[in-house]
């Protein structure tokens, strides 16, 4: 089985649907999982949003953990924090109720309610921002979603690999020029929709192959996944 990840697709509709066809993805067979931010900042929330949850319904290797952005979105439906139209939200909720339709904005959102904050295969992790320590705790601490990337990398790598048995996490949510791996972390998250230059990539974990998809290019390019020490 091949094994896939894509974080903080931000809206990016099209480039994610010319990613998933240049790696020529097949959900009957391969894994994807989303690791998190879906929404925001991009023109296509809400057709982002519908495609992943039909392929997470439909195919039962597809999962997708929740991100920040989908934290936020759920504070603001639920009158606890106005901070999600400061990201987009406005142009996303309209996409969105646009995408699923009065009849099925309700059931999306509960969609949304009820993504993990952990994704564990047998080889990785799979975590929006990673976690803090200890492991035990990231599938109930929300705080997790926020977690400055310097924060989680200050933690050993001897001593993560120890908590999660072995496994390398994969996360997002903090923009990097490359997908890298430092023995125990995987950054895939390219800045799509929030830096200048950036990409969206799709890592196939199983041959540390990266697609990118360039924005200004319109262009997808292949590379390996850098070595990193931090």
């Amino acid at each position: 089985m091949r094994k896939f990840a894509i974080s903080d697709i931000h809206g990016s509709y099209y480039e994610m649907m010319r990613l998933l066809e240049a790696v020529k993805f097949n959900p009957n067979i391969d894994q994807l999982v989303i690791v998190g931010d879906m929404i925001n900042r991009g023109p296509y929330s809400g057709e982002v949003l519908k495609e992943i949850k039909r392929l997470n319904e439909a195919y039962e290797h597809v999962h997708v953990t929740i991100g920040n952005h989908e934290e936020m979105m759920l504070w603001y439906i639920e009158g606890k924090n106005p901070m999600w139209s400061q990201f987009g939200g406005q142009r996303s909720s309209s996409t969105i109720i646009e995408a699923f339709g009065k009849q099925g904005i309700d059931e999306a959102i509960q969609w949304v309610k009820d993504l993990p904050l952990i994704f564990e295969d047998n080889e990785y992790v799979y975590a929006h921002a990673g976690f803090q320590l200890p492991y035990k705790t990231a599938f109930i601490n929300r705080s997790n979603l926020w977690l400055p990337r310097k924060e989680f990398y200050q933690t050993p790598i001897n001593r993560l690999l120890q908590e999660t048995n072995g496994k390398p996490v994969v996360h997002g949510h903090t923009p990097a020029p490359n997908v890298a791996f430092d023995g125990a972390r995987i950054g895939i998250d390219l800045g799509a929709q929030v830096v200048s230059k950036g990409r969206l990539a799709c890592v196939e974990l199983t041959t540390s192959s990266v697609w990118e998809y360039d924005f200004t290019l319109k262009t997808i390019k292949e590379k390996q996944v850098k070595r990193r020490d931090y």
